[in-house]
């Protein structure tokens, strides 16, 4: 394999149905950051699990089926960066992470944020968005 090839370095499983899986996963992250930056409260509330609530009024995630319940302000576009793909991790067949790093070159900071995606009756749904500063 040649330097060029992206499956190796992203951790998407080889497998077909698996790879489009976690490939839909990317992309619906990438959509959630989007959503948020211009307040797309009913394009967040179809995505968000059933342990999950927004405040609208405070644009802040409460994340309440997860091992430590917590809530999580939007990401606002000035809390964002360069988002850059980092990996996938499947928990179960229920359960997969996203990662992804957030760099701002300009203020110099940079961070991780991994959203847990979890399976609700054949639809993946957020679970979480944890931030790690």
């Amino acid at each position: 394999t040649n330097g060029s090839n992206k499956q190796a370095k992203t951790n998407i499983p080889s497998n077909t149905k698996e790879q489009h899986e976690h490939q839909h996963l990317i992309d619906l992250a990438n959509k959630i950051f989007d959503a948020q930056k211009v307040q797309d409260y009913s394009f967040l509330e179809s995505i968000i699990s059933k342990g999950t609530k927004i405040d609208q009024n405070s644009d802040t995630f409460y994340f309440e089926n997860v091992t430590y319940p917590h809530e999580q302000p939007f990401l606002t576009k000035e809390d964002l960066g360069e988002i850059e793909f980092r990996y996938t991790h499947e928990n179960n067949k229920d359960s997969i992470i996203v990662g992804f790093g957030i760099i701002n070159y300009e203020d110099e900071f940079s961070y991780v944020v991994d959203f847990e995606f979890v399976n609700e009756d054949g639809t993946w749904k957020m679970n979480d968005m944890d931030i790690n500063k």
